[in-house]
């Protein structure tokens, strides 16, 4: 059966989002937990599994700078498709009361998101970040009622753990994830396109790429910057925008826009999935 890797262990939002993914596409796929971003990208990589599913940016906390360092360094993979999961985190416990609770475990975005209950119910407990939500489950179903987690139902079910408290976050979030894979799939029309672009720092580069969009009305939904890794005051522009470059306004602005960068790479065409209720 092929293969789907996803940020483990079983319980995780991502193992969430791969079912969905499988649902939406109607694939047979066995999910496969992976011990970091990096390491389902590998997975993929290295034909140990068809498709990765990896989060990229949350509505409360913004992007996963794992995923765009993947993105960065990654030759041989390309967004196939993303899908948008509502996140609903609960406190996880054996503990019959939080006075109890001494520890919090859980993934750094998730506590991001849960900053307010932390603040207002558990100050008394040290917060501890972990590699992930389901992570942080497993421990707190070790660590006996001294010990709690954020994390969701998924996990709850896993860990056979009690949800003392449900939906501790600050507000609804929605996660976005996209699939990545080495070979062009067909999961529908695409509907936008990603990519990545770095200029010299000088005056008017960026300014000049982004008029290349807006002289041609393409509509840019998303830009952010990461730090090049070389230089201080280098940056690598990630940028998401409607369309695709089969058009003929995104491909004119994408042969005006590389004229004035010194790299400009497509992550991906690709559409957007619907994700049903289960």
């Amino acid at each position: 059966m092929l293969k789907a890797a996803y940020l483990g262990p079983r319980g995780t939002f991502s193992e969430e989002a791969c079912r969905a993914f499988c649902r939406v596409t109607g694939l047979i796929l066995a999910p496969s937990p992976c011990a970091s971003i990096t390491a389902c990208a590998v997975s993929v990589a290295e034909g140990n599994a068809r498709f990765a599913i990896v989060p990229l940016e949350n509505s409360l906390e913004g992007s996963v700078r794992d995923t765009l360092d993947l993105l960065t360094t990654s030759s041989r993979l390309k967004i196939l498709a993303e899908l948008d999961l509502e996140i609903e985190h609960h406190l996880l416990t054996h503990a019959a009361a939080l006075t109890e609770i001494q520890t919090v475990y859980s993934h750094p975005q998730a506590l991001a998101q849960c900053r307010a209950f932390l603040h207002q119910q558990l100050a008394h407990a040290q917060v501890i970040p972990v590699v992930s939500t389901a992570e942080a489950a497993c421990l707190a179903a070790d660590l006996g009622s001294q010990a709690a987690a954020i994390a969701g139902q998924q996990a709850a079910s896993c860990y056979s753990l009690p949800i003392l408290y449900a939906a501790v976050q600050d507000t609804t979030s929605i996660t976005r994830f996209i699939i990545l894979g080495r070979e062009d799939e067909n999961f529908g029309q695409p509907q936008k396109t990603s990519l990545l672009f770095a200029v010299n720092n000088t005056p008017g580069d960026l300014y000049r790429v982004l008029r290349a969009f807006a002289n041609q009305q393409v509509n840019l939904t998303r830009i952010e910057s990461r730090p090049a890794r070389s230089r201080l005051g280098d940056y690598i522009f990630f940028v998401d925008l409607d369309g695709t470059p089969q058009d003929k306004a995104v491909k004119a602005a994408l042969d005006e826009a590389s004229q004035e960068t010194v790299m400009l790479k497509i992550l991906g065409s690709f559409p957007v999935l619907t994700v049903s209720d289960k």
